[in-house]
């Protein structure tokens, strides 16, 4: 009994990561609210006077997303003169992981709250059904889904292979915040506004950057991965995607779905010389090992790691260990701590505390950005609003920032390139920074180069 919760526990965790990187009964909430959307066809939107949002339905640079308008007629599930009904789903409600991606539920609620406001979709008001998988009751809820929601937007779903199948039956589509399994994300009707390429890696642009520093460091490499599926495959694209830029990697190992000790892996990176190091993990796992390094007086000169650490927790468990090493974390966004100087950021973090009375998080950012781009879509469609419809729109779109959140994108599936764009922020003692070196920006705050965005060796579009 005890090995079993042991790996119930474990498997959750490394979900967790799986889905920042980025997995009875019946239930689910529904919140009414307005919103309205901007239309782009084929580029980005345009812009509002000085990127600065100047009216009530206004996102970032993203002109009039949500407002009044006379978009009529039942045009498809879910949609009436009056109002569209849109699901969105996580796993908060789990009892292995309370709050398991609340933030997919806050992204919803802060963007269906403002949109309403300001006037809906065209005038048509944003029906919300937030569906709650709990981890084990994804299917369920994807059949609630199919039998009343218009689409679903922001979503995310540790099991989300699970319920492909259901999804595609039934001709849901989905604009979703991160797909876990390279099946959900490769699915039919499904596409993300940050794309997370199963054939490419996030690290490649921090690794040729720590490679053009400090070519010392280049022959020990390590790569910590997990016996998860999902993280494994991709720790092993991002280890190979290191070694395809000319590092040599010394040290390899995979930990158990719960790990007790952590000194016997900082120990085996100590006796291999790492000195750049990635792991797969949660930022609570990962600040583990740091402690076990601090005891066996032991660190690589670099941690480079999954955007899923950008996250206060990380900061906490790790505690001083930060300092005894570069911790640099690969990113698409600008940090909340600039959110002063770029009007999008500013606008979401004051959004979220408005309507869902918390703090943002990073993956909410994706939510949100999905809400976004279903937005912009949607009010192009105006009358004829149909799944086909949007999915056409949304997928047409080219350098997707959702009004300036994060670095350019190309919203599509799993099978379709990832941003070249990345920023590195640095973890420190004093909270995260955006590391300028090592970044080396060229657009904005973000290193756009080409090679950042490179097919990993053994792995195909």
């Amino acid at each position: 009994m005890i090995k079993a919760l042991r790996a119930r526990h474990g498997l959750a965790a490394l979900l967790v990561a799986t889905a920042l990187v980025a997995a009875g009964c019946s239930s689910s909430d529904s919140d009414s609210g307005s919103n309205t959307s901007a239309a782009p066809d084929s580029t980005a939107p345009g812009t509002t006077d000085g990127g600065s949002p100047t009216g009530a339905g206004d996102f970032g640079d993203l002109a009039e997303v949500c407002g009044p308008g006379s978009a009529s007629g039942s045009t498809d599930q879910g949609v009436t003169d009056n109002q569209i009904v849109v699901g969105t789903m996580s796993d908060p409600g789990n009892s292995i992981v309370p709050g398991l991606n609340q933030e997919l539920f806050d992204a919803a609620d802060a963007f269906v709250g403002w949109c309403n406001e300001a006037g809906g979709i065209l005038g048509r008001q944003i029906v919300l059904n937030k569906r709650d998988a709990k981890l084990l009751e994804a299917g369920p809820r994807m059949v609630e889904a199919c039998q009343s929601d218009f689409m679903l937007v922001g979503n995310g779903v540790a099991l989300d292979d699970t319920v492909v199948e259901a999804r595609t039956g039934c001709g849901l589509t989905e604009i979703v915040a991160f797909t876990v399994s390279p099946r959900a994300g490769r699915a039919e009707g499904s596409i993300a506004a940050n794309v997370n390429s199963d054939w490419m890696s996030h690290l490649t642009g921090i690794y040729r950057r720590i490679k053009a520093l400090d070519p010392e460091v280049v022959g020990f490499y390590g790569m910590l991965n997990n016996q998860n599926p999902a993280l494994n495959t991709q720790g092993k694209r991002n280890a190979q995607a290191a070694v395809d830029l000319g590092f040599t990697q010394v040290f390899y190992d995979e930990t158990p779905l719960a790990v007790d000790n952590w000194r016997t892996y900082a120990e085996n990176i100590k006796k291999a010389g790492v000195q750049v190091l990635s792991t797969q993990n949660t930022p609570e796992n990962t600040a583990a090992l740091m402690r076990a390094m601090a005891d066996v007086g032991y660190f690589p000169k670099y941690l480079v790691m999954e955007a899923n650490h950008y996250n206060s927790k990380f900061l906490e468990e790790a505690g001083d260990t930060v300092g005894q090493t570069t911790v640099l974390i690969n990113s698409y966004l600008t940090p909340f701590e600039q959110a002063s100087s770029n009007p999008a950021t500013q606008q979401f973090v004051d959004l979220v505390e408005q309507y869902a009375d918390t703090e943002p998080k990073a993956i909410g950012v994706n939510a949100f950005s999905a809400w976004l781009l279903w937005a912009t879509a949607a009010k192009a469609c105006g009358s004829e609003l149909t799944r086909a419809c949007v999915m056409q729109r949304a997928t047409g779109v080219t350098g997707w920032t959702g009004g300036g959140l994060h670095a350019p994108d190309t919203p599509q599936g799993a099978a379709g390139p990832n941003s070249q764009c990345f920023v590195a922020i640095r973890a420190t003692g004093d909270g995260f920074v955006i590391d300028a070196e090592t970044t080396a920006a060229d657009t904005g705050i973000y290193n756009c180069e080409p090679a950042n965005a490179a097919q990993v060796t053994g792995y195909n579009p």
